[in-house]
């Protein structure tokens, strides 16, 4: 080799290194402006459309009381009962596998159909369970779910996986040696619980908390299904009824919508406050070690955890199926008749179903990749890069998981109507809503995944001259692809059944199959809307089950 060569060589490496690190800082700026231009408009539109208007929860204070009724509650019984769940599936509980993978199927099944299966189940008149109490106890035994208290045992019921997945990963990080000490000088197991386990699960706690609230109080599916008919108004329903008048009242919606914005922003400012006092960490580089030793009690464990997954899970499914399998309800139950004749009619009958399945699919599949790519882009320039604003970008991301999904769904009506783009009314607005709302579980989920990669695999590829997109597509892309397709499967299914957002955005034309379901609900066809959720239901698995399937595939890139 000449020295000509060599001098070339370091050329080339110079060249590529310049060029590698342009492109990282275009692409830093490129991600900053999407993801700004994602979140800010609406955010700001939400927080500014009010102005001028009638600042409409003055008025009427039992609504921001129901709010902060359903909100606070559901957040005090999903946690205590995910953090429950939590504690009692450890390693030794029988089925523990399967039991953690039906705890998280009401993230599947949606607060929607949930509410509307337990309606089917516990409704005062026809309920089925009510049909079964009055042939066992007689015709004065009854539970109402069309109520306030029903209202919020369902929420809690849907919304509990999420501080379960959240306190299950913290206690999995808990060193056991921390436990065995407290042990070894005399402390009891009430006493190790309350004095050590449960103050490291405190941050995963109130993280769950915030999320739990949000949830909760932008929530609009369970109050309308099970709240509306008992006059339990909430502040999502004040807005959709707001909206639904004529002409709509936008203004007064959206001081429903600033009011949702400032609770969950003082709550986030709270939770800061609280967890930046302290310090929680309990895996060190030295000797850390998970707990192993098996439980105490493990049958009434998995006894708990089974009760759960019935409630959230198998009643409201099987309530969906009797509901779209009989032809009418009796009060006697054994003159019930069976048939398909519902399935028929959302199949072949009703206009909507294809129209709505189409809208829903495209979404889904546009919703899911558009997410997992910006995700997995943000997360590399936050991880692997040493940008000036980096950090603001990943704050941005993180917007819309403390932001109720219909604020964010009323600030892109106030702004797309204002902007001369033909985009209200089309699926358009619609992907944007749903790519922003779901844009941190995209970043969550590739930043988590990029952790577990050492980026000397990338270092390695740059110093043989490959490009940062050649870097991305043979090296770390195909590292992170059962990742990938994992998140791009559960955000498929979100995307799917998301119904808050597009309740304000949809048209005749852009419906999807979330907003039909509640359209035939609205409309007084139950068995029907049954029907189409199961309809709603398989089109999802179909696709997340070939989705999973190519997960599982090798890869040849």
């Amino acid at each position: 080799m000449t020295a000509g060569d060599v001098l070339r060589g370091s050329a080339e490496k110079r060249w590529t290194s310049w060029s590698s690190l342009r492109a990282e800082r275009w692409l830093g700026a490129g991600a900053g402006i999407v993801v700004a231009l994602l979140v800010l408009p609406p955010l700001l539109a939400a927080m500014t459309a009010s102005v001028g208007a009638e600042f409409a929860p003055l008025h009427r204070p039992d609504i921001v009381l129901n709010t902060l009724l359903l909100g606070v509650t559901t957040t005090m019984l999903a946690v205590a009962g995910g953090t429950g769940l939590a504690l009692a599936l450890v390693p030794g509980v029988p089925a523990k596998a399967m039991l953690e993978r039906l705890i998280v199927m009401p993230l599947y099944l949606t607060p929607l159909l949930t509410a509307i299966g337990w309606s089917w189940l516990a409704s005062p008149r026809s309920g089925l369970v009510n049909l079964l109490l009055r042939n066992a106890l007689g015709p004065d035994f009854a539970i109402n779910v069309i109520s306030a208290s029903g209202v919020i045992v369902v929420s809690t019921l849907a919304v509990m996986p999420l501080p379960f997945l959240l306190v299950s990963d913290a206690l999995a990080g808990i060193d056991a040696s921390l436990v065995e000490a407290a042990r070894v000088h005399g402390a009891g197991p009430r006493t190790v619980l309350r004095r050590i386990v449960l103050p490291l699960l405190a941050p995963a706690a109130l993280a769950s908390a915030l999320l739990v609230f949000v949830q909760a109080v932008g929530l609009f599916s369970v109050p309308a299904v099970l709240g509306m008919p008992a006059d339990f108004n909430v502040a999502t329903t004040e807005i959709f009824r707001l909206l639904e008048s004529y002409p709509p009242r936008v203004g007064e919606a959206a001081s429903w919508g600033l009011l949702l914005l400032a609770i969950t922003a003082l709550l986030t400012f709270g939770q800061s406050l609280l967890l930046g006092r302290r310090s929680f960490a309990t895996i060190s580089g030295k000797g850390f070690r998970p707990s192993t030793k098996p439980p105490r009690g493990r049958r009434s464990r998995a006894t708990l955890a089974w009760l759960y997954v019935i409630l959230a899970t198998v009643l409201p499914l099987l309530a969906l199926l009797w509901a779209a399998s009989v032809s009418f309800v009796a009060g006697d139950l054994r003159l019930t008749r069976f048939s398909t004749l519902h399935f028929d009619n959302v199949l072949f009958a009703y206009p909507k179903t294809w129209i709505a399945a189409r809208n829903s699919t495209l979404l889904g599949v546009l919703t899911a990749t558009i997410v997992c790519l910006l995700g997995l882009v943000v997360s590399w320039i936050i991880l692997r890069t040493r940008q000036a604003g980096r950090g603001l970008i990943d704050q941005l991301s993180m917007v819309p998981l403390s932001v109720p999904a219909m604020v964010f769904a009323l600030g892109l009506l106030w702004v797309y109507v204002r902007l001369p783009l033909p985009i209200y009314g089309t699926l358009s607005i619609l992907l944007i809503a749903y790519v922003t709302h779901y844009l941190p579980f995209g970043v969550r989920a590739a930043s988590a995944a990029l952790r577990q990669l050492h980026p000397e695999l990338e270092e390695a590829a740059r110093i043989a001259g490959a490009t940062w997109f050649g870097t991305m597509r043979r090296i770390t892309l195909p590292l992170l692809r059962q990742t990938m397709i994992a998140s791009w499967a559960l955000l498929f299914i979100m995307a799917m059944q998301e119904v808050s957002s597009s309740i304000l955005l949809y048209s005749s034309s852009s419906i999807v199959l979330s907003v039909a379901v509640f359209d035939l609900w609205e409309n007084g066809n139950p068995s029907d809307v049954a029907a189409l959720g199961f309809v709603q239901l398989a089109a999802s698995f179909v696709v997340v089950g070939l989705a999973l399937r190519a997960r599982h595939q090798p890869s040849f890139s």
